[in-house]
């Protein structure tokens, strides 16, 4: 879990504003030339934070692909077989409708066949590294 801090999200103006009100509590005098040589630093702690956080973000991302490919990869053999089972489930299906002379409703199942084997196309094309 991130921990935030409560000053985490606030503007360079919110953090003149604070210090400078911390500084006039404990009775100090502002000093503006050390003020903005805090503000700086600050500034670029926080760019650096906001830079560090958006490569862990894209490499943390980058993994997740990996391993979703990789994941792909190792169920396509799965895959495969469970579509040939169904594609041979509607060829004998079809089959038998033709004994029956079920002309309709052959016709229907091979459109429903092409439909799958459609979806499947469209499936494998989304995520080639797997079909390949």
């Amino acid at each position: 879990m991130t921990t935030h801090t409560p000053h985490q999200f606030e503007t360079s103006d919110e953090r003149r504003t604070r210090w400078e009100a911390a500084a006039l509590a404990a009775g100090r005098e502002v000093d503006r030339n050390a003020l903005r040589a805090y503000m700086a630093v600050a500034d670029a702690e926080q760019r650096a934070l906001a830079d560090d956080w958006a490569r862990s973000a894209a490499a943390a991302d980058a993994e997740i692909r990996r391993l979703k490919a990789r994941v792909r990869e190792l169920e396509r053999p799965a895959v495969e077989a469970k579509r040939r089972e169904i594609s041979s489930s509607y060829a004998e299906t079809i089959a038998m409708a033709r004994e029956d002379r079920d002309f309709e409703g052959a016709f229907n199942l091979e459109c429903q066949l092409k439909e799958r084997e459609e979806q499947w196309a469209a499936e494998d094309a989304a995520h080639p590294a797997a079909s390949a």
